[in-house]
């Protein structure tokens, strides 16, 4: 008869503190961070990834896991908003290149879902970077834009 092993809670979510960024520095391929094609990857992607493991994590660990949701949604996003500290894109070629990349659609989400969190929180300084790179992807957009 196999021994279950008992969870350790300060290290079960801890995938979700693991960053592209460090996989890249172990590696020795740091210099790629300062590719705005990668961070703002990490950002789009970062989205996505975060959906995924919470389902995972929801499933497996129901109680555990909504116990401490949110203060891992807050780190984990706001993770992600640091790597959009570090990109200047105001290029109006670079926002084309970015949406051919990565998708009108994938950005729109992530954006969305990052702001609608941080807003959720009053934690406006985060919403209004956000803002700024929602309003040059999508400056024809009426979504949340003040007059």
């Amino acid at each position: 008869m196999a021994l279950m092993k008992k969870i350790d809670k300060a290290t079960l979510f801890s995938i979700f503190e693991a960053n592209d960024e460090e996989v890249y520095k172990e590696n020795g391929v740091e210099d790629i961070l300062h590719d705005y094609y990668v961070l703002f990857g990490m950002v789009v992607r970062g989205v996505e990834n975060y959906y995924i493991m919470e389902q995972m994590y929801t499933n497996k660990y129901k109680e555990t896991f909504t116990s401490v949701r949110e203060s891992i949604k807050l780190k984990y996003f706001t993770g992600l908003t640091k790597y959009l500290e570090r990109i200047n894109i105001s290029q109006g070629e670079t926002l084309y290149e970015l949406k051919d990349v990565f998708g009108e659609q994938a950005i729109e989400y992530a954006l969305r879902e990052m702001v609608d969190f941080f807003e959720s929180l009053e934690m406006y300084e985060r919403c209004a970077l956000l803002m700024k790179y929602y309003r040059l992807f999508f400056p024809k957009s009426s979504w949340r834009i003040q007059e």
